[in-house]
């Protein structure tokens, strides 16, 4: 299958048009890992390069993880691009460092350093007047395990649309084609291409959805790939729906001060006010997705409570629920500032607790609805015992002598009202490991 039959067979021309990716004239910035991918990839690009008059640049990040056969994949990057004259760059990070610096994870990391460095090379390339777009090769089977990771994990609608076929400048030409049509045509044209060996090893949960899910779907549907992609698309148009149905609500809702109307978001269908709160409240954060279903799902649950509560947001945020408004405000009233952490893990025996005050580890499975950071509410308790014995958080502060005028700046985090975490205290024993704890939640306070 020549490159020419491949465009045309896998209707890419046809993709790229839909959604309006590539201009004639543009510059690309494509993310050249040597894998089938983003090498399937560097020759489409190179294939419509005359027909859009386009001027492509690679980028090439080594991560500094694998050692030898990083090393290989960038030699191998470094001929490919030298073969075909076209340009590129190759930077080097350090991920482990980075990733132990900042407290993320090496996935995070890596995949926040070449997202960097793609848009830094954009900026560049724009200077020399281009209108520049940056192409990913993700394609149908990374779309479905999106979906499925998702789907897994209770995620919202915009978690079930899957990967978008552009965001910004970043465009996603390969997304229609399926995984084992790259390797056909790579394999058809003598084309080679690197390994990564770490995707065959299925202790991460992207790898085992690809590995054992996957392939089971295809046996109940051999087409299940392609109808998780219509879905994604489909859902995609729901979603951009009720983004306008929300823009709507909050323009009817909006007050002085950038303020809501409690009584319009209340009396709104939920799930159109539950856009329209996320949407809200992500123009205080740095990103959207640091506005979590569980802040959404604890406002829905207050907006009919009686007076005046409030619900801790990430980033020293708190989201106001008065009387008759809905507001954010700045905790600059707390002593000190937190950040909350979550990570989850499968539980082994041997494995070392965490010792820091600001760090506790929960069991998964006790744990009955969304985790929630907030401070108190009227009938708010914890287990005091392996009994199963309560007591009200009241209470609980009045035994542990904390001053009255503190308590409402105590941050708690909640399964409803069963107190998970009086932080900076104790957890309850409800939640603690035990020998039969299969998965663990993670939470850790910093302060900033």
């Amino acid at each position: 299958m020549t490159i020419g039959s491949f465009l045309k067979k896998k209707r890419i021309n046809e993709y790229i048009e839909k959604y309006n990716m590539i201009h004639r004239g543009d510059g690309i910035i494509l993310g050249l890992s040597g894998g089938p991918d983003s090498v399937c990839l560097f020759f489409v690009l190179l294939a419509l390069a005359a027909d859009y008059d386009l001027s492509i640049k690679a980028v090439h990040v080594n991560h500094m993880i694998r050692g030898v056969d990083a090393d290989e994949d960038e030699a191998y990057v470094r001929q490919l691009c030298a073969d075909y004259q076209v340009p590129l760059d190759v930077l080097k990070f350090d991920i482990p460092k980075m990733a132990k610096e900042s407290g993320r994870s090496m996935e995070e990391e890596a995949r926040m350093a070449r997202y960097d460095a793609f848009e830094k090379a954009a900026m560049e390339m724009e200077k020399d007047g281009l209108s520049a777009k940056i192409a990913i090769a993700h394609n149908a089977d990374d779309n479905a395990e999106t979906v499925i990771f998702h789907m897994a994990r209770g995620a919202g609608l915009d978690g079930m649309c899957g990967i978008s076929p552009v965001r910004d400048r970043i465009i996603r030409p390969l997304l229609v084609v399926k995984k084992q049509e790259i390797l056909d045509f790579l394999e058809e044209n003598g084309i080679p291409y690197c390994i990564d060996a770490t995707n065959a090893e299925t202790d991460y949960d992207r790898n085992r959805i690809r590995h054992n899910i996957l392939p089971e779907l295809n046996k109940v549907n051999e087409k299940a790939v392609e109808h998780i992609s219509e879905m994604t698309a489909r859902l995609a148009e729901v979603s951009e729906f009720l983004s306008m149905e929300a823009s709507g609500l909050l323009q009817m809702a909006q007050l002085e001060n950038n303020k809501l109307r409690k009584r319009t978001i209340a009396t709104a269908p939920r799930v159109v006010a539950a856009q329209a709160l996320k949407d809200y409240i992500s123009n205080y954060m740095p990103q959207k997705k640091d506005v979590a279903a569980v802040h959404i799902e604890a406002i829905l649950g207050l907006l009919n409570a009686d007076g005046e509560r409030q619900i801790q947001l990430p980033y020293q945020k708190t989201l106001i629920i008065s009387y008759e408004e809905i507001y954010v405000i700045e905790d600059e009233t707390n002593s000190t500032n937190l950040n909350f952490s979550y990570r989850e893990f499968d539980f082994k025996p041997g494995m070392e607790y965490p010792k820091e005050i600001y760090t506790k580890w929960f069991d998964c499975d006790k744990i009955g609805a969304n985790v929630v950071v907030r401070t108190r509410s009227a009938g708010d308790y914890l287990c005091i015992d392996s009994q199963g014995n309560r007591k009200l958080i009241q209470d609980y502060f009045v035994d542990e002598k904390i001053p009255k005028h503190l308590r409402d700046q105590v941050p708690l985090v909640c399964d409803g009202q069963h107190v998970m975490w009086v932080v900076g205290h104790r957890i309850s024993e409800y939640y603690k490991i035990t020998d039969d704890t299969t998965r663990v939640l993670e939470i850790s306070c910093m302060e900033e």
